[in-house]
């Protein structure tokens, strides 16, 4: 059975203390809850979600309730189907009207399509939950919280995909984003938090990858592998960079390689044009005798240093 919603802000309905409790919530972000366990989505049995009891705040409404909500999800015969649970937020009614709901969604772990629209019906990402023919569910928390000083805290990458308006600072887990206004005039999320920030005097063209603006990150490793039936070998960086890849550099790492193959000094080089020279994820190498010819099936050590952004 619904839970009973206290709402305050419909119809600019706020009495004094309601009104001194919803500050600085409702003037720090679009959507927020209070506390870490408020509205929070858990699993139940039988493609059930119960909704703690808690806090929420959206477009200036303030909504309480003080009992979990459960859910009933719509079965799935095959495959996966990932559902959206929101708080619904109804100007429409007279005296207006916050309820939960569920959105189904789609194969994939996206935010589906969802009313948007202050002062109209509005809906309040709180999680996406993974339906299957069995079970448990797989929830990802979908929830934010504001607090004193500005910014937001986020649990899950896919809160960038609805709280994105220019300007807004978000922490994901650690890591502090920022959307900003890039190069070509167009909203971009930029990270501020990933280890590994390299400044940079200035820079010229990339590898891959369009109007590098930063800021840019550096990895580097060295590696022991075999080289394929052509003579060829990639490195997967550690972590994809954000944007493109502005340099890359592998060199041979070991020179008793070069006893081994008995074929001369051996050079490790990225294998230009039949595999590219590189990309946001990864670089294809050539490993090469002295006869420029490759050397295929050899052990050896690649030292290996990229920059991207």
């Amino acid at each position: 059975m619904p839970v009973t919603f206290l709402s305050n802000g419909y119809n600019s309905t706020y009495s004094k203390g309601s009104w001194a409790d919803a500050h600085p919530h409702i003037g720090l972000a679009r959507y927020g809850v209070r506390s870490p366990q408020h509205w929070k989505v858990t699993a139940g049995a039988d493609r059930t979600v119960s909704i703690l009891a808690g806090q929420g705040y959206g477009h200036g409404i303030t909504d309480y309730t003080y009992d979990a909500e459960t859910i009933q999800l719509d079965p799935v015969t095959s495959g996966a189907r990932w559902d959206l649970i929101v708080c619904r937020r109804n100007w429409i009614p007279a005296a207006g009207e916050s309820s939960f709901q569920k959105v189904n969604g789609g194969p994939n772990p996206t935010v589906p399509f969802r009313s948007v629209g202050a002062g109209n019906i509005d809906d309040q990402p709180l999680a996406l939950v993974k339906v299957t023919a069995s079970e448990p569910l797989e929830i990802i928390d979908l929830r934010t919280w504001s607090g004193d000083g500005g910014g937001l805290i986020a649990n899950h990458d896919l809160v960038k995909s609805f709280l994105n308006s220019t300007g807004t600072r978000l922490n994901v887990n650690g890591v502090d984003w920022i959307r900003r206004v890039g190069a070509n005039g167009s909203p971009e999320w930029v990270n501020l938090g990933l280890d590994g920030e390299a400044p940079l005097w200035d820079v010229g063209t990339p590898i891959v990858g369009v109007n590098p603006a930063g800021p840019f990150f550096t990895q580097a490793g060295t590696k022991v592998q075999k080289t394929d039936a052509e003579g060829y070998a990639n490195i997967i960086f550690p972590k994809p960079f954000p944007n493109g890849l502005l340099y890359v550099d592998v060199s041979n790492g070991d020179s008793a390689i070069d006893r081994a193959a008995g074929r001369g000094t051996l050079t490790i080089a990225p294998s230009g044009g039949k595999y590219d020279n590189g990309t946001r994820t990864m670089v294809t190498y050539a490993l090469a005798a002295s006869d420029a010819s490759l050397v295929p099936n050899l052990n050896h050590r690649v030292n290996w240093v990229a920059i991207g952004w």
